[in-house]
């Protein structure tokens, strides 16, 4: 939960930091500080699921961990300099004392292999969301806690990974906390991430400028998007079996128009921003010269 003041990044923003979150970049991020953008994403049926087996969950963490738990009824928000978090519950041992408890479901087995790994770790951003938690602890003036207990529910069964501070981590996230704020009090917007999440926000935020030209014909260092522009053309030509190469490219390339109406790449290869306010739409222009420079270099 964010931060209702706006005074502090939550533990499940914080991952936008460092452009690990599947709901938010830093530049998404920046845009809800600097400018008040609403940038919650909608809640969809496993979001809400998630919500409704949260006392479930954590009820069954206290019986087979045998502690205390103390659920966070009240959805109480704690700050501890930029940072700040809301966490599912409180979990207690006598010999560490209290420790974050966050709770997460696991839907489907291909997610429990390929993002936790089958069980081996927690994804990342659930990682730093946690240890953020442990900083946090119960805010300014105490202590941090010095454990905490990731419970994933997965399928019926819960699997339960207990975290120690990671001390670079809770280091780095003060120090980006501090970049970010630094960032807005002097209006230094980052760059866009290019990350997919970002797509809906890069058309309603910046809406592309008739006219408006970024020229990098002569930047070699711009050859990359040169490549991805053709890539993402031959993926949207193949649309069924290109749709899940196409989209990425998509939302980097945006990010690099930005709110020009044309880019222009090394090689003569140009990306064309159309569509409207509502969505942009992309198309690529290749020259033949270009396709032939890129066959012999691939020969």
């Amino acid at each position: 939960m964010p931060d209702p003041l706006k005074q502090t990044i939550s533990a499940t923003e914080s991952p936008g930091l460092f452009n690990v979150s599947p709901y938010v970049t830093r530049w998404m991020l920046w845009q809800k500080f600097a400018k008040g953008i609403d940038i919650g994403s909608e809640e969809n049926s496993r979001m809400r699921w998630g919500t409704l087996m949260q006392p479930l969950i954590i009820a069954q963490a206290a019986q087979d961990l045998k502690f205390e738990v103390v659920p966070n009824a009240d959805n109480t928000y704690h700050r501890r300099g930029l940072l700040g978090c809301t966490r599912d519950a409180t979990i207690i041992c006598p010999d560490r004392g209290p420790g974050a408890l966050e709770t997460k479901c696991v839907f489907d087995y291909r997610t429990w292999m390929t993002d936790w790994q089958g069980g081996d770790a927690p994804p990342r951003p659930h990682e730093i969301q946690l240890q953020q938690q442990m900083l946090v602890g119960d805010g300014e003036g105490k202590p941090s806690y010095n454990w905490g207990v990731i419970a994933a529910w997965v399928a019926g069964d819960v699997y339960y990974f207990e975290r120690s501070p990671i001390v670079d981590l809770w280091e780095r996230l003060q120090l980006e906390g501090q970049v970010f704020w630094q960032s807005l009090l002097h209006g230094k917007e980052p760059d866009p991430f290019g990350a997919t999440i970002e797509v809906e926000w890069l058309t309603k935020l910046l809406p592309k400028v008739a006219g408006k030209v970024l020229d990098l014909s002569a930047d070699e260092s711009a050859r990359a998007f040169t490549d991805m522009a053709q890539v993402y053309q031959a993926a949207k030509e193949q649309e069924n079996t290109g749709k899940k190469v196409a989209e990425p490219l998509r939302a980097k390339l945006l990010a690099l128009a930005k709110d020009n109406e044309r880019v222009v790449l090394p090689l003569g290869v140009e990306v064309r921003i159309g569509g409207n306010e509502k969505a942009k739409r992309l198309s690529i222009y290749v020259p033949e010269v270009s396709r032939t420079e890129n066959l012999i270099m691939a020969g």
